[in-house]
């Protein structure tokens, strides 16, 4: 998965930011449930809804929610005023989105990586990730100062450097790469690249080798698009991100479902287009843009494609059990990443819909690090994500069970950088 940590620490190695301090104000008191009566349980709620009103309708303007409470953040933010997000013991939850910029989004510069799925940023964000792995290259096998060695470049010079631990793909005069992939793609796929390239033109995807029925999908560290001919003729859609510096590192996303493509910047949605011709290959063409030495040269890593897969419901009505890697976590940990939400609101819809469903979690790992250790935290990841569904979507407790396994059940090589991807996923299994 994307090492956010790494590329944050890059990004403020290359540029200095500044932030106001968080606002500070009486927070809303926790409710506390008697477990033995459901009339106190009612009479706890009408109490604390009261309580909340009532902070609401005074002078203060940064009032405590907890992060899976949306009813007190839909009533915060409809009062105009900010949430400051709180775990379960009344903490304040790291990166606060409204405090920031006081819409739910993150300010300029600020990572968005470690605010709660579901919340702030990612409450409207739909891009969910192929469930099969492709291709995937974080350059973690490459000698620095050697050409890549799972790309073929054909034009510029490009080479792997280190940068305070991690890898990328660097390149000062631009050029073009090609990626390969084991199968041609399909109808349903997604692309994932991390990468800086401030004062530049677009990091540029090509797919399809016939003029006719090219699609070429591309961001800047602000912006982003999509572009190719239809059955009408040529389409573009494209639009700036907001509230992004674009000095630092974006995170591409692109999501192809047939002739409907949608382009991410981080957390935006910002192009979007249906009834494009597309040409599928089993190659994919990259045009990485001049970026000068003096802003760090073009920077380039986690390049992600993904074959995309069945609706989570239809998969496990046809084999009883559906592997998802949508649901992503912080390196080493069991804190669940924004960029979950797609994925994880899905599952809670399924479950909301379909009242008899009862399912197995299954967490996994791949087999890097100490084995005890993989298990250990294969076991708090499946935890982690029934606590999410029954908090946000109140789902009963005793529908979901949960099993870790560790790096003991891979579903592909090892060896391999796609073959790990696969590997590191949760598995839902009908009851």
């Amino acid at each position: 998965m994307i090492r956010k940590l790494s590329h944050a620490l890059v990004a403020a190695a290359l540029l200095t930011v500044t932030y106001a301090p968080g606002a500070h104000a009486q927070g809303f008191l926790h409710k506390l449930k008697d477990k033995a009566s459901q009339k106190i349980n009612d009479r706890i709620d009408q109490r604390t809804d009261e309580a909340l009103d009532s902070l609401i309708n005074s002078s203060e303007n940064v009032i405590d929610c907890a992060v899976a409470d949306q009813n007190c953040i839909d009533k915060v933010h409809a009062a105009g005023k900010q949430v400051r997000y709180v775990d379960a013991n009344g903490n304040p939850v790291a990166n606060q989105p409204d405090l920031q910029n006081g819409n739910g989004g993150a300010a300029a510069g600020q990572s968005v990586d470690s605010v709660p799925p579901g919340v702030g940023v990612w409450l409207n964000y739909d891009f969910v990730p192929g469930n099969k792995v492709l291709f995937y290259d974080d350059f973690a096998d490459d000698h620095v100062g050697d050409l890549p060695t799972h790309e073929d470049v054909s034009d510029g010079n490009m080479t792997v450097v280190d940068i305070k631990g991690t890898k990328y793909l660097r390149s000062v005069t631009g050029g073009v790469f090609w990626i390969d992939l084991p199968d041609t793609l399909p109808d349903r796929f997604t692309i994932e690249a991390v990468w800086h390239g401030p004062n530049a033109n677009a990091l540029d995807f090509t797919i399809g080798d016939d003029g006719d029925h090219q699609v070429e999908v591309w961001c800047h560290p602000d912006a982003g698009g999509v572009s190719g001919s239809g059955l009408n003729g040529d389409k573009d859609s494209r639009q700036d991100a907001s509230g992004i510096d674009p000095s630092g590192f974006s995170h591409c996303r692109f999501m192809f479902d047939k002739g409907y493509v949608k382009v991410y910047i981080e957390n935006q949605r910002v192009g979007q287009l249906n009834g494009l011709l597309i040409s599928h290959t089993k190659k994919i063409k990259v045009e990485v843009p001049v970026v000068s030495a003096s802003d760090g040269g073009a920077l380039l890593t986690d390049i992600r494609v993904a074959a995309g897969g069945k609706p989570l419901y239809d998969a496990l009505l046809a084999s009883g059990r559906v592997s998802t890697h949508g649901i992503l976590f912080a390196s080493g940990s069991d804190k669940i990443e924004g960029e979950s939400t797609p994925t994880l609101k899905e599952i809670g819809d399924m479950l909301t819909q379909h009242a008899d469903l009862k399912l197995l979690i299954e967490g996994h790992t791949d087999n890097v690090g100490d084995s005890a250790s993989n298990q250990a935290l294969s076991e708090r990841r499946a935890a982690a994500v029934k606590q999410y569904l029954v908090a946000q979507f109140k789902i009963d407790g005793s529908r979901l069970t949960t099993k870790g396994y560790g790096d003991t059940k891979p579903i592909d090589t090892n060896a391999t950088a796609e073959g790990r991807q696969n590997n590191r996923r949760v598995e839902l299994v009908k009851q």
